[in-house]
């Protein structure tokens, strides 16, 4: 009997061990690396678009229910298993429709009056202002993106979180009709300094961002127009506000990225940092103690607040052109074309295994050593990372990335290139 009991136990014990233990449900109010697991892999699913703090919050909940509702998963703000699988299948397989969650129903604080205020501008929100993203706010933000054909979610999400940017708190928001042009040559004002800040952060606008839309400006609107396959005519409609909204936060992003953040807008900032003479060391989408110290270099020397995260005032410092501090070790003059991250079936990626893009250039070894940082008059700093089956002797093909600025590059026959180390 003893003996029976025994086995019986024994039997017992084998089989709880072959029934796999289930993770813990992780939602509101729970904090940890789990949280920030999940965090990181709804940032590079496109779902969240607010900096990892291993903190379970209203915006992380928000997040997890519209990508458990566009995925047909029981939709509850909670990550269960199944969701949380899904979500790391879904890392960098595209943005969602409308950008990552900023803001959502349970925040509060200034920045939420500050929306809110926005929001009242907009003629959406008919309540107070109080700093509490509540019922009210949830509605408003509704009827804001119906009005300008969001997603409409009730969270701030990327793209209505640029529009309301665009919208001057305590100045009535500008009329947009939805066919005619609302800006073009000629006209003026913080608003067309916002849609060039962008063109400009998207790389179509050389010029600077001064509030005056010029020939400039024309121009870049209808390469941008061109590139997205809609109504080319040089001016800024309903239909190219949208589109540039869309494309500026799949592309960039403004947001606060500190240590621990990744994706897509993680590399564009390490490029940005290349571009301008701040190696953050390789370029691997992956926020860490090298892109800190790199913008810590940055703040230091524009006279920025030093913390080491990218926060407006970096991206703003990141727009101004790239120039040359004087230091190097030899010139050369060569040749000089560019090239897109996927030009010839690329796979986005240099030689050495960092992302593409600008910041980076492809040389022949023989030449300029693999490796090795230069400044690239009209271009900006660069790491020769990479090289091409075209790339022999005296040239060097500068990274992009669109194939608009590789056009507006084009070939140059003579430029100076410095090798600072």
């Amino acid at each position: 009997m003893r003996a029976i009991y025994k086995w019986s136990s024994i039997l017992a014990l084998w089989i709880l061990a072959m029934v796999p233990a289930s993770a813990e449900t992780l939602h509101a109010g729970m904090s940890g690396d789990a949280v920030t697991a999940l965090q990181n892999s709804l940032v590079a699913a496109g779902y969240l678009a607010r900096t990892v703090d291993g903190d379970y919050g209203s915006t992380t909940k928000e997040a997890v229910y519209l990508f458990q509702k566009d995925k047909g998963l029981t939709a509850t703000g909670e990550a269960d298993d199944a969701t949380r699988d899904a979500i790391r299948r879904a890392e960098g397989a595209g943005y969602r429709n409308g950008g990552g969650v900023v803001y959502a129903e349970g925040n509060r604080g200034d920045v939420i009056s500050d929306m809110q205020q926005r929001l009242q501008e907009a003629g959406s929100l008919k309540g107070d202002i109080d700093g509490v993203y509540g019922g009210d706010t949830v509605k408003a933000v509704k009827d804001f993106q119906r009005s300008r054909g969001f997603p409409v979610s009730g969270a701030i999400d990327e793209v209505t979180y640029h529009a309301l940017r665009d919208i001057s708190a305590g100045t009535p928001a500008p009329v947009v009709s939805s066919g005619g042009e609302s800006y073009g040559v000629g006209d003026s004002g913080s608003d067309v300094k916002t849609i060039q800040r962008k063109l400009k952060r998207l790389g179509y606008l050389d010029g600077e961002a001064d509030g005056i839309y010029g020939g400039q400006t024309e121009d870049a609107v209808t390469a941008f127009q061109k590139e997205q396959g809609i109504p080319v005519t040089g001016g800024v409609n309903s239909v190219t506000r949208t589109k540039l909204n869309e494309v500026y936060v799949a592309q960039t992003g403004d947001y606060i990225l500190s240590e621990g953040a990744r994706g897509k807008r993680v590399i564009h900032l390490q490029n940005q940092l290349l571009l301008h003479g701040y190696d953050p060391g390789v370029v691997d989408g992956v926020f860490g103690a090298g892109t800190a110290d790199a913008i810590r270099r940055l703040q230091d020397e524009t006279g920025l607040e030093t913390t080491g995260m990218a926060d407006e005032d970096v991206w703003d410092a990141l727009d101004n052109a790239p120039y040359f501090r004087g230091k190097y070790m030899k010139t050369y003059h060569m040749r000089s074309t560019a090239y897109t991250p996927y030009d010839g079936g690329g796979e986005g990626h240099t030689a050495l295994g960092g992302f593409a893009g600008k910041g980076h250039a492809a040389v022949d070894p023989s030449v300029i050593p693999l490796g090795s940082i230069v400044f690239i008059e009209g271009y900006g700093y660069a790491i020769c990372d990479d090289i091409g089956g075209a790339i022999h002797g005296n040239i060097i093909d500068v990274g992009v990335d669109t194939l608009a600025q590789a056009y507006q590059w084009g070939t140059k026959s003579r430029v100076k290139v410095y090798l600072v180390r």
